[in-house]
């Protein structure tokens, strides 16, 4: 009988790009935001993903959020639980991991950040994004969520009193048994969370051949990157899966990161693609009117064949403005982080609702959700990955189920993901 495992995100956009690891081996895979439909997918789904919607929570609401979701997966007699962490270490870590393992009572938890195929190396516990430690990049400048640490367990620990440890790279790179036997090593010691280096996917691939060979109740943590690795390691592996319908291509890009600004401008070169960058004046002040300009120029693009990019933030200064037209309107910087998320999904769902196109790609997660609850999906079926780490799939819907999603967390993917996005999804 085949293990089932199924996974626990805390946003959105990270739901889709670990859910896809599994989807692109022939399983079907959905994400779910409402706790109360998770029964029936697993009795209709290879793999669950659960989106919490935590990141942001308090500690204690993070905590009880995915302990009640790990609970219902152990009640369904789930063989493994993977609790998938942001690639940048955001949101509640410490908690989180202790929610999951409290309530399917699991002695150990292995945490594996790296995704080395966006940049994303654990060496010594400390956690590097293209070989500049975390603490030193521009996620310790989120405005919602920042990092002011690199040291992964030291991450963990801000939010949890169990013992915490590392296994360095130069075991890791001893294969499966050495790894095994250290872990071990560590279960001997009283270690409840063990965090494990990686720099490559050999590495990756040995640390998840490794685990299966313990015997104490654990749950899986990490990135995509590990999760990229299960399905073969579980024997879980399918048929392939048909991709959806492709067609022309709206990106709402609400990400303030610098990655994805400089992907919008690389893909801006191409005269077939425009962009609409919205007013963030008129956002606070008049919405409505906002809206129907933006809509208004993507319908008028989109009628020339053309595929259109709606981007919140042009430039650093851009996002510096924003924050000053918020705090003139009373808003901290978490609310005006919310407020343009809530614009651009209600923007999204009248992109999907009023114009004729077959496939949008949100980048940012909270783009992504806010746009899945205005739409009332109650989740997504991920169809295939376009790029490491990003999704394509579909909203389980009716009314929307036409429409390919593409999501892509903001710092992921090369210069010219977003070309390559649309170019993909143009090609059909």
């Amino acid at each position: 009988m085949k293990k089932k495992l199924a996974i626990i995100a805390d946003d959105f956009t990270g739901s889709n790009d670990t859910g896809v690891q599994f989807a692109k081996k022939g399983l079907e895979t959905g994400v779910l935001t409402d706790l109360d439909k998770i029964e029936e997918a697993l009795k209709n789904l290879d793999v669950v993903v659960i989106d919490t919607e935590s990141r942001f929570d308090s500690k204690e609401t993070a905590y009880e959020k995915v302990a009640k979701a790990a609970k219902i997966l152990y009640n369904n007699k789930i063989d493994y639980i993977y609790k998938k962490l942001d690639s940048t270490l955001r949101g509640n870590i410490g908690a989180e991991i202790e929610g999951a393992m409290n309530a399917v009572k699991a002695k150990l938890a292995i945490v594996v950040p790296s995704l080395p195929k966006n940049g994303r190396r654990v060496v010594g516990g400390i956690h590097l994004v293209h070989d500049v430690p975390l603490e030193k990049t521009e996620f310790a400048k989120d405005p919602m969520n920042p990092t002011h640490y690199s040291y992964v367990p030291d991450i963990i620990a801000l939010q949890t009193d169990k013992k915490i440890d590392i296994i360095h790279l130069q075991t890791v790179l001893k294969g499966p048994e050495g790894i095994t036997s250290k872990i071990k090593e560590r279960i001997k010691e009283g270690i409840e969370i063990i965090v494990i280096d990686a720099v490559s996917s050999e590495d990756l691939m040995n640390i998840s051949r490794a685990i299966l060979g313990i015997e104490e109740k654990f749950i899986f943590v990490g990135s995509a990157g590990l999760a990229e690795f299960l399905p073969e390691t579980l024997g879980i592996i399918k048929k392939d899966v048909a991709k959806v319908k492709k067609g022309n291509v709206v990106v709402v890009a609400g990400s303030v990161s610098d990655v994805t600004r400089a992907q919008v401008n690389h893909a801006a070169k191409n005269s077939s693609v425009k962009v609409v960058d919205i007013d963030i004046e008129h956002v606070f002040n008049s919405p409505q009117k906002e809206k129907e300009s933006i809509l208004k120029l993507a319908n008028d693009y989109l009628e020339k064949d053309q595929d259109v990019i709606i981007r919140s933030a042009k430039t650093r200064e851009a996002v510096e403005q924003a924050r000053e037209v918020g705090i003139k309107n009373g808003l901290s910087a978490a609310d005006i982080s919310k407020k343009i998320a809530e614009f651009l999904g209600e923007v999204t769902k009248e992109i999907c609702t009023k114009l004729e196109i077959k496939g949008v790609l949100l980048t940012g997660g909270d783009i992504a959700i806010k746009a899945a609850k205005l739409m009332e999906v109650s989740g997504t079926i991920i169809e295939d990955e376009l790029l490491p780490a990003i999704p394509i799939g579909r909203f389980i819907s009716k009314e929307f189920g036409h429409i390919a999603i593409v999501t892509k967390a903001g710092a992921f993917g090369e210069e010219d993901a977003i070309s390559k996005i649309i170019e993909s999804l143009k090609k059909g």
